[in-house]
């Protein structure tokens, strides 16, 4: 039985608090993981590029569907490719 982290969904309303127009934003989310948060918050972006570093974090994240909107890369900060204006939001959550 898995054990669900913030079931009470503090960190989704932290984030829309902070963001109140997440839904027309294009995020990039830094330090993904398997996509815990990512799924929380993806429906209600306009579009989600999550990467991480990690390969087997990522592998874990595309064993299940992708939500709609959400590009997945296997890559570090320092090496990811993506233009200046292709993101609204940065998110860094939970990566160290």
């Amino acid at each position: 039985m898995a054990i669900e982290l913030d079931p009470e969904g503090r960190e989704l309303t932290a984030l829309l608090e902070l963001l109140p127009n997440l839904h027309c934003a294009h995020v990039v989310e830094v330090g993904c993981g398997d996509g815990r948060l990512t799924r929380r918050y993806a429906d209600h972006a306009a579009s989600v590029l999550a990467f991480d570093p990690d390969e087997a974090a990522i592998v874990a994240f595309r064993s299940n569907r992708l939500p709609d909107r959400v590009e997945v890369r296997n890559d570090a900060i320092d090496r990811i490719n993506i233009s200046r204006s292709s993101a609204d939001v940065v998110l860094l959550s939970w990566a160290l």
